[in-house]
């Protein structure tokens, strides 16, 4: 295989952001788009020259145009979507959170080893510049030893209505932006096993449209003896932060996502797609996408295809990411700190659930 020819899922924002990565990727080329919304999705095609268009992700996975598949839709549809493209002998970038339940990682997991295709899980933590020179200077004995690391990303809320919904979601701020704080603290470490996890999980802002969380702090506790301790936040007022410390027995490293690009705005209204983010005093990046890390992450996507390279992100990792997102539910709902190996005490529908609903059983 000398390209690697991209489908998308999915016509929104971060579909877009998708096509965009990949347009910088070498040995890729997105050559498709799924919707089931028609005349999105011709806009899309049309806005960035898409040959194929296709109405679902059922007709792009069975698809011979296509050897990857993206998936920018809500969580739900994750589990259902990924396994579609494995079946269909299609790699597969599965947009964080992996999915909802325990049970439906394991079927991915499967899927990804039966029929030997990938199934990438996409966190661009991992692939962010800034951060990534921070952990090489750590991984070299820059700090020490590191005994504790912090993590927040807070703003005023997502950008679409379907994040508020128990149903399409699974869970509030805890499945948007939890999954990123947790998985970056154990990439940073190099995912060493996890102890422990506490969490306290609010309602704070969006009182009025939704019942899920928008406010989380959690802490892990890790074999090794490190401590996380990790926010975030759709309840923060002014704009969006993104920062990263560690903390180590002969130093210490920070790292600001948006401040230090040299550029800084004052708006009353808020401008880009998610207005919330830049409203009143905001640190614009110059190249978001690659600040970001999406085309770096893309590129590590597409390389391990063709070169039959390990990922640094996989099914595996995005599994344990939701035993974390679980466990911090559940411990924000009984008060207690929650020991691993994680052991559910009744089953859920949904992650939230054992927060909402602590002692409902089915």
């Amino acid at each position: 295989m000398e390209k690697v020819r991209v489908g998308i899922t999915g016509s929104g924002f971060i579909g877009q952001v998708h096509f965009d990565a990949f347009s910088r990727v070498n040995g890729a080329e997105v050559v498709a788009i799924a919707d089931v919304d028609k005349k999105r999705r011709d806009a899309f095609a049309k806005r960035n020259n898409i040959k194929y268009k296709f109405d679902s992700l059922k007709q792009m996975a069975e698809s011979d145009e296509v050897d990857l598949i993206t998936l920018g839709v809500p969580n739900y549809l994750h589990k259902d979507f990924a396994v579609e493209c494995i079946k269909n002998g299609k790699h597969v970038v599965i947009e964080k959170p992996l999915c909802l339940t325990l049970a439906d990682a394991d079927e991915i997991i499967e899927a990804s080893r039966r029929y030997k295709r990938y199934a990438f899980y996409a966190e661009e933590l991992c692939f962010i510049p800034k951060f990534v020179r921070a952990k090489e200077i750590v991984d070299a004995g820059g700090i020490g030893k590191p005994y504790m690391i912090k993590e927040w990303e807070k703003h005023a809320g997502p950008y679409s209505p379907w994040f508020f919904k128990r149903e399409t979601a699974g869970g509030g701020i805890m499945m948007d932006m939890g999954c990123h704080a947790i998985e970056f603290a154990r990439w940073f470490l190099n995912k060493p096993r996890v102890k422990s996890v506490y969490a306290q999980v609010n309602l704070v802002l969006h009182k009025k449209i939704t019942n899920l969380d928008d406010n989380v702090i959690i802490l892990i506790e890790f074999e090794n003896g490190v401590v996380a301790n990790l926010e975030a936040s759709w309840a923060l007022k002014g704009g969006m932060d993104s920062v990263m410390e560690c903390y180590g027995t002969e130093g210490v490293i920070y790292a600001d996502l948006l401040r230090g690009g040299g550029i800084k705005c004052f708006s009353e209204k808020g401008f880009g797609p998610n207005p919330s983010e830049s409203r009143g005093w905001s640190f614009p990046e110059y190249d978001w996408n690659y600040q970001n890390g999406y085309p770096q992450e893309m590129q590590h996507f597409v390389d391990c295809i063709l070169y039959n390279k390990k990922p640094i992100e996989s099914a595996e990792d995005g599994k344990v990411v939701l035993e974390i997102m679980i466990a911090a539910y559940l411990s924000a709902a009984t008060g207690r700190k929650i020991e691993f190996p994680l052991k559910v005490p009744y089953k859920y529908k949904y992650p939230v659930d054992l927060w909402l609903y602590p002692l409902k059983k089915e």
